[in-house]
């Protein structure tokens, strides 16, 4: 079991950032790949706890995850408890979560590309909501990237991806229940 600490930002200039982390020496990991998620929940169980399981595809990978409750400590850096697993199928692991009676509440789609400086990961995600990034590591590194990136964490944003999109789909009623992106907008297989 181990600890999720992370902070994360609007990104305003997707050119910019990418400049400010080969300025501070980051190397990308990995280049934009489309994931496709899906929280799943028991009668409310998890979401009422603030805990989440969720399975999630990205190329020919899957992983399950269940992440605790969250703290969130000054300057929007949150922490939760995270027990992460690869998964031979993502709907086969859909499957028995259903079977288990975890049923799918919520689905999100983004493109994610990932970032390394020391012992952070910064990863970039292209939602169809917008973009945003993220800082995970220890806490004071954390801080040290984000400063070194022109970050004031007074802007950190505290919501999950789940949080955001319902609050952005209060003022657009035309928008479709789950965070997913126009079929057009998708990588063919």
């Amino acid at each position: 079991m181990s600890t999720e600490i992370e902070v994360k930002f609007p990104l305003r200039d997707r050119n910019e950032l990418l400049r400010k982390l080969h300025d501070i020496g980051a190397t990308r990991l990995y280049p934009e790949t489309f994931e496709d998620n899906i929280v799943l929940d028991r009668r409310g169980e998890l979401r009422t706890r603030g805990a989440l399981l969720r399975v999630r595809k990205f190329g020919r990978y899957a992983l399950a995850t269940y992440k605790g409750p969250m703290s969130i400590e000054s300057g929007g850096i949150k922490s939760r408890e995270e027990v992460q697993t690869g998964v031979e199928s993502f709907e086969l692991a859909i499957q028995l979560f259903d079977s288990l009676g975890f049923k799918p509440v919520f689905r999100y789609q983004k493109f994610r590309e990932v970032w390394r400086i020391r012992d952070v990961e910064v990863v970039i995600d292209r939602t169809p909501i917008g973009d945003y990034f993220e800082i995970e590591g220890p806490v004071d590194l954390i801080r040290k990237v984000a400063s070194d990136l022109g970050m004031n964490m007074d802007l950190a944003i505290r919501q999950t991806y789940a949080d955001l999109y319902r609050q952005y789909r209060r003022t657009r009623g035309d928008l479709p229940e789950n965070m997913v992106f126009a079929p057009e907008d998708l990588p063919t297989a």
